[in-house]
């Protein structure tokens, strides 16, 4: 447990869900910035993307631990984030149907003026979808607010993936937490 507030600067519930547990207090103060990135390598647009997701809070919380995180499919070059509608959702799963591709989150921690980027990476094999399997993933609402249109936590399209689950469904949580108990013991 760390004994310090939280201000978790995303509306995901399951990036809530991961983090909360871990602190005195949670706070969802979500801001409102145009997601643009100017990186061309999955690895620094998710943390590109993270920092941005900071916005000024850092200066408003200052004593509280600050966490902004965004999350990609990236498959053969190409960037999957999350649907725009049911017929792009439906795209990306049947693009993604029975290959390996790789899920990166990244993550930003602000505490008392310093701001900690970092991200982790996992490989992900998709089962052989039908099309009926996909329309009926699709009906359920699910894949609505996942990048990549899918949920590992779903148990529908993931047949395997190597590395750790929190990094697929929204955070690397192991990563997070070394940072902020280093930013503690440093602030």
């Amino acid at each position: 447990m760390i004994n310090k507030r939280l201000i978790l600067a995303s509306k995901s519930p399951r990036r809530y869900d991961l983090l909360s547990p871990n602190f005195d207090e949670t706070l969802v103060v979500v801001t409102d910035v145009e997601e643009k990135y100017n990186s061309q390598e999955p690895d620094k647009i998710v943390q590109e993307l993270a920092r941005l997701k900071l916005s000024d809070l850092p200066q408003k919380y200052f004593d509280d631990i600050v966490v902004a995180g965004d999350t990609i499919v990236w498959y053969e070059g190409k960037l999957f984030g999350k649907p725009k509608d049911k017929a792009d959702a439906f795209a990306m799963l049947k693009e993604l149907s029975g290959k390996c591709h790789q899920v990166y989150s990244g993550y930003a921690v602000a505490y008392k003026g310093k701001v900690v980027v970092g991200c982790d990476k996992c490989d992900i094999i998709f089962k052989n979808l039908s099309d009926l399997v996909i329309s009926k993933y699709i009906e359920s609402g699910s894949p609505m607010d996942k990048a990549g249109s899918y949920g590992v936590q779903d148990g529908v399209v993931v047949d395997s993936f190597k590395g750790d689950i929190n990094t697929i469904i929204g955070l690397p949580l192991d990563k997070i937490l070394k940072v902020c108990k280093e930013l503690l013991a440093n602030g």
